[in-house]
């Protein structure tokens, strides 16, 4: 059977086209590129935020950068200097413009939007069947970034579910040197919610609600706390929505949602894509699409996203654990780490290139007690739990 492409992506994400540059760039082997993209067009419908450690393909096209951070509780304001690493947002209406830029001046990758995929890729001789609203495709391999279809309760241990509106107010009250990268909200369990501020300009700052929550919720479930955020921060004065943006991501997924077959990956968000206690995803789907990208080059079969080192998926499980059982402890264990682990260290443990000591750091800045009855629960009630009680 002929093959209608060496590579096939389902989804034209930030996944998707992460990938899809790295070919459009260097395609070595991969001569033959389609992305599937359901949208008809593209638009700013999100940011990405992360620290600058070093100089980025990127640079250019960050929209602001913060050196100062905020993380408030009502029991804590903590003020945090991170002018060597700065707070950076990416947004995506210019990610998604310079990517098609470079895609629309190459042969190697072609972007199909207004396409959809109907069913799961079939297996067939030398690769794979799609069918799609444009009719049936086939491909030597297949990496599908498509974002969770429905989430449920229990398809992760907790869900970031949150809503954020650009706001545009007719009074100076924001400050755009600092931002509050978390505001906790005076809540009672099972949730951990904070307001998120990012100041663009004196009159301008992207507000945004989130909920770390057993249960996904989607905007509307948000929209009543994110009015009394909006309202608060702009402090009565008149403003403006520019635009919102919405998500849900997983943190701590269930089962094995990295799994390979024979040409066919899983990556993005379902894929391992997101730091499973943070949300952090964009430099990480940047060092997979990297990986990813020199694979294919090759002539190799696609990768997915390399597994955390065990002690981090430990210390992220342990964490989101504690979190599930004890919500009313997230405040105090944010805040926590920010008031006692020295910056770089921490930036570097959130971004994915923590050195054992920074590890160690983090550990002892945090109440062991929440920690060991978290550990104590794990126990099995007939044997050793049960012997200790």
């Amino acid at each position: 059977m002929a093959i209608d492409a060496d590579v096939t992506v389902l989804g034209g994400g930030c996944a998707g086209l992460s990938l899809a540059l790295r070919l459009a760039e260097r395609p070595g082997r991969t001569r033959r590129v389609v992305v599937l993209e359901a949208r008809d067009a593209y638009q700013h419908d999100r940011t990405w935020c992360f620290w600058r450690q070093t100089p980025d393909r990127f640079d250019a096209l960050i929209r602001h950068r913060w050196e100062h951070l905020r993380v408030r509780s009502p029991e804590r304001d903590v003020e945090v200097d991170c002018r060597l690493t700065p707070y950076q947002m990416l947004e995506s209406g210019d990610f998604y413009a310079y990517v098609q830029a470079v895609i629309a001046g190459q042969q190697a990758v072609r972007l199909e939007t207004s396409v959809t995929v109907r069913g799961e890729p079939v297996r067939i001789p030398g690769g794979w069947r799609v069918e799609t609203s444009a009719g049936d495709h086939t491909t030597a391999h297949v990496i599908d970034t498509r974002p969770p279809r429905s989430p449920g309760r229990g398809d992760a241990l907790l869900w970031q579910s949150f809503l954020g509106e650009e706001v545009l107010c007719e009074q100076p009250v924001f400050a755009p040197d600092r931002a509050d990268l978390m505001e906790f909200d005076e809540t009672t369990p099972p949730e951990v919610a904070f307001t998120y501020v990012l100041p663009l300009a004196v009159d301008r700052a992207l507000i945004e609600t989130t909920l770390f929550h057993p249960q996904p919720h989607h905007p509307e479930d948000l929209r009543a706390r994110q009015r009394q955020a909006v309202a608060q921060r702009c402090r009565g004065a008149p403003y403006r929505i520019v635009r919102s943006e919405s998500g849900i991501l997983p943190m701590g997924l269930r089962g094995a949602p990295t799994k390979t077959r024979a040409g066919y990956v899983v990556a993005g968000l379902m894929g391992g894509g997101a730091r499973p206690a943070t949300g952090y995803a964009f430099q990480r789907i940047q060092v997979w699409a990297e990986r990813c990208a020199v694979a294919l080059r090759a002539g190799r079969a696609p990768v997915t996203h390399a597994a955390d080192p065990r002690l981090t998926q430990w210390m992220d499980r342990l964490f989101l654990e504690v979190l599930h059982a004890e919500p009313a402890c997230g405040p105090s264990l944010f805040t926590a780490l920010f008031a006692n682990v020295p910056t770089p260290r921490l930036v570097r443990f959130l971004s994915d290139q923590a050195t054992l000591l920074d590890r160690a750091c983090v550990v002892t800045a945090l109440p062991y007690s929440i920690f060991l009855r978290q550990l104590f629960a794990r126990l099995p009630v007939s044997g050793l739990r049960r012997d200790l009680g």
